[in-house]
């Protein structure tokens, strides 16, 4: 059995593709793409939150909102210029997944010569540990499962108990009936890529003290969390948040036993899923 310890990594790795994830999927629901960049605006998230902190002397919590603000908004502007207009007629699906994988390239390429690219760490703004006697964890990786836990339910309430939230889920579900009943459905798209964005920027924020900050962060983020959408089944928010608890459980245990061949379990694992249960466990069965 491994320790505590190598189970604490893991519960904070799950909190973070589950927000990924989360992110992912809820932009998939209504913009019907899977964002590719989504790795580089958690980068882009990292950033602003260290810069914040390190050159504005801006609280840490604080800085988490603004980054959120910030890269949201910039999501948005990407969904309005690039997204919007290639899933317009004329185009397929393959456009715009081309157009965002390109965009992977252009915020590194941006973020290294606007930052460098040498890595960055951010000091510990959470300094100390809480002594459980046969193991101790870290006040920032606490604040990291507390900050997962306070957006999922913040998630939960704007989804389920507020206007916009319904116009969400109503556009998820049925988006032609929704316009007929005066969702605007371009609205509501743009205010769902910020949303995604956002939660992938306060995913980066809060692991710039426990990891170091670079142009490239976001990659492996990216592909787990996509790993975390194919268990859990693509279209499903719950699906998204299991996935992610299971996938980044699984990347610890996996890790502490094997190293360095957790990543070839891990694909393993995903394809056996792929094979016995194509839509995940719990995306919907094919018609």
């Amino acid at each position: 059995m491994p320790p505590a310890g190598i189970w604490i990594d893991g519960l904070v790795q799950s909190c973070i593709y589950m927000t990924m994830a989360f992110g992912m999927v809820l932009v998939f629901s209504i913009l019907g793409i899977l964002n590719w960049t989504h790795g580089q605006f958690y980068m882009l998230g990292a950033f602003v939150v260290y810069y914040a902190v390190t050159a504005a002397g801006v609280p840490f919590p604080l800085s988490l909102l603004i980054s959120g603000v910030i890269v949201g908004a910039l999501g948005m502007v990407v969904e309005k210029l690039v997204i919007e207009r290639l899933t317009g007629p004329g185009y397929g699906l393959l456009a715009v997944t081309a157009a965002t994988m390109a965009l992977i390239f252009f915020f590194e390429g941006a973020a290294g010569m606007a930052f460098g690219l040498m890595a960055k760490g951010m000091a510990t703004t959470l300094p100390g540990v809480l002594d459980m006697g046969s193991f101790s964890i870290s006040y920032q990786k606490i604040a990291v499962i507390i900050f997962t836990l306070v957006i999922m339910v913040a998630m939960y309430i704007v989804l389920n108990r507020t206007k916009v939230g319904k116009a969400i889920r109503a556009t998820a579900q049925q988006p032609d009936a929704a316009s007929l009943y005066g969702v605007n459905v371009g609205w509501v798209s743009l205010i769902v890529m910020g949303i995604g964005c956002s939660l992938a920027a306060m995913a980066g924020g809060i692991m710039g003290p426990v990891q170091s900050v670079d142009p490239f962060m976001g990659r492996i983020p990216m592909i787990m969390s996509l790993l975390a959408i194919v268990i859990g089944g693509l279209g499903s928010l719950t699906g998204a948040i299991v996935g992610g608890i299971i996938l980044g459980l699984l990347n610890s245990v996996i890790a502490y036993k094997i190293s360095y061949f957790s990543e070839v379990a891990l694909f393993l694992l995903v394809i056996v899923i792929l094979l016995i249960r194509p839509q995940g466990l719990f995306g919907a069965a094919p018609k």
